[in-house]
């Protein structure tokens, strides 16, 4: 009984991609279980339990003759005996209106918090993210040392992206700093960046991970106008694509 199929075969087949490319990134974002194909250089094959339902009915349609076959395979919800089925990557599913505590965040947009030195809650906060406390919680952080601020521009890509929702532990840090992406201040402006230590020069790096953006040195203690405000912990509710 036929199980595996060739990226090849799954092109445009009910909205899938068009080229073979598509389908690997497709298939790499969602976990499908996948084999090098045997003597076909370095295609892969991808098993039909891996596929939604549609997908599944139109390749039976286009590839299986057998009733039989066909039938035991629309049946099919996992790789037969002696296939090893990759573990899901989801440990537990917690439904929102189970979640019992929550807090109230300040947001902060950088152009609001230019100059401002530090995330505080005054007439530079433009809104407020309500999450569980037990969000913060994995990270160490509590409503009293947490705060979010809007990404602008892409410079962070693909670390951080234009309008991304950033939790910032704003608790007071030692210079230097450990190496990681902060939210700073140079002169009157609010970033966020990768700080380095250079310890030969004891100075730092300010580093954007988009490389057609360019880095740079600054020294904290006598350079220009310079302040670490806060790490970077995690993009809150990112949109994936």
């Amino acid at each position: 009984m036929r199980e595996w199929f060739l990226g090849s075969e799954l092109i445009e087949v009910d909205g899938l991609a068009n080229t073979t490319t598509g389908i690997s990134q497709k298939a790499k974002r969602n976990n499908w279980l996948m084999r090098k194909a045997a003597g076909n250089g370095r295609a892969f094959e991808y098993h039909i339990s891996s596929f939604h339902p549609d997908v599944k009915k139109h390749l039976i349609e286009k590839y299986v003759t057998d009733p039989k076959e066909a039938k035991l395979l629309l049946a099919l919800e996992g790789p037969r005996e002696g296939v090893a089925k990759e573990p899901s990557n989801v440990s537990k599913i917690t439904p929102m209106t189970e979640v019992k505590d929550w807090c109230e965040l300040p947001v902060f947009d950088v152009h609001a918090a230019a100059g401002a030195g530090s995330l505080v809650h005054s007439e530079y906060q433009i809104d407020q993210l309500i999450i569980p406390t037990s969000l913060l919680a994995e990270f160490g952080l509590s409503q009293a040392n947490a705060s979010i601020i809007n990404v602008d521009g892409n410079s962070m890509e693909p670390t951080l992206s234009h309008k991304d929702r950033l939790l910032v532990d704003t608790r007071e840090l030692q210079h230097p700093v450990t190496d990681g992406v902060y939210v700073i201040r140079i002169d009157d402006a609010v970033y966020v960046k990768r700080l380095k230590w250079n310890i030969p020069k004891g100075i730092y790096n300010i580093v954007s991970d988009n490389p057609e953006h360019e880095s740079f040195e600054i020294n904290h203690k006598n350079g220009r106008n310079f302040k670490v405000i806060g790490k970077a912990i995690a993009p809150l509710f990112k949109k994936i694509f």
